[in-house]
């Protein structure tokens, strides 16, 4: 993994600091953890698609990668890296469980997820999607996990886009390089702030059955380094879902060049039964049969989050 430094170096400035560390040594720890943890073995040549799932408290995702005979090392060793840089567990206290799918193009588009208790009792969830194809993004993407694991402002949601922002443009060397996510902070009465930059809508569902959005109120992120945020407050109640995902599963295209597109989405998680890993399931099932999964134009990535 250590032959991806050099990769991150042509790509970011690694002397740039985040609280007073290097993003050089953050970046170098993540390699080294990534040695340290055992991995399916992403470098096997096989069959075009292999699947590794894990299944924790309050969780269930499957990363599936594209691998073919003969890919190049580094989109392999990306592959290993984004498959490291996932959540293994809901922590004890957090409000919610999820299931998650995470289906990668062979050629990486950066999607990425996480999750975590913040010291103040706070539960941080997050999706983000960067631009491009390509060992750039896959690298891109754990940057961003690095930026977001290390920087002091966790609470407030619009403060931590705006240093996530402001720290992934002055460390790139790309200007080129930015992305959507959407962040959302929920207290544990339910009160929750969220700011989406340039993301798709995120997808409630009440208790009811009854669907709502939360929409795009910000710009994406890196493009300007003092570019504002706005978060805007939603009260959600157990039993709620939310529905999280990228524009790799709106933009799948059947045989005709019909996307899938939003509607399908929603009829998916208004017909889906309660739990997050029957609305994933049922979810990627039905793009599976819109789309021929092996011959994926972006990644297809998507987590439902129901409060408990």
């Amino acid at each position: 993994m250590k032959r991806l430094l050099a990769d991150f170096a042509e790509l970011f400035d690694l002397d740039y600091r985040i609280r007073g560390i290097r993003v050089g040594e953050l970046i170098e720890q993540v390699v080294v953890d990534l040695d340290e943890h055992p991995q399916p073995d992403w470098g096997t040549p096989g069959p075009a698609t292999e699947m590794a799932s894990e299944s924790g408290r309050f969780v269930k995702f499957y990363y599936i990668p594209h691998l073919f005979p003969g890919m190049e090392l580094k989109l392999r060793l990306a592959h290993k890296l984004q498959f490291h840089l996932l959540p293994r567990n809901v922590p004890p206290g957090a409000p919610l469980s999820v299931a998650a799918v995470l289906e990668s193009y062979c050629h990486l588009s950066g999607d990425l997820f996480g999750w975590e208790m913040l010291p103040d009792g706070k539960f941080l969830i997050w999706i983000v999607d960067l631009a491009g194809h390509g060992v750039q993004a896959g690298l891109a993407s754990a940057m961003l996990k690095v930026i977001i694991d290390n920087l002091s402002e966790r609470g407030r949601v619009s403060s931590l886009v705006a240093e996530v922002n402001a720290a992934l443009n002055r460390c790139a060397r790309s200007e080129s390089l930015f992305a959507t996510g959407f962040f959302l902070v929920i207290d544990e009465d339910g009160t929750a702030y969220y700011t989406s930059a340039g993301h798709p809508a995120v997808l409630v569902r009440g208790r009811n059955g009854d669907l709502s959005e939360l929409r795009s109120n910000s710009g994406p992120i890196g493009i300007f380094p003092d570019q504002r945020f706005v978060a805007e407050q939603v009260r959600l109640s157990p039993g709620e879902t939310l529905l999280f995902y990228t524009d790799g599963l709106l933009e799948a295209f059947d045989s005709d060049g019909e996307q899938f597109g939003i509607e399908r989405v929603r009829r998916v998680l208004g017909e889906a039964r309660d739990l997050p890993e029957d609305i994933t399931g049922a979810l990627y099932g039905a793009v599976g049969s819109h789309q021929d999964m092996a011959k994926l134009d972006d990644d297809i990535t998507f987590l439902a989050a129901r409060l408990l």
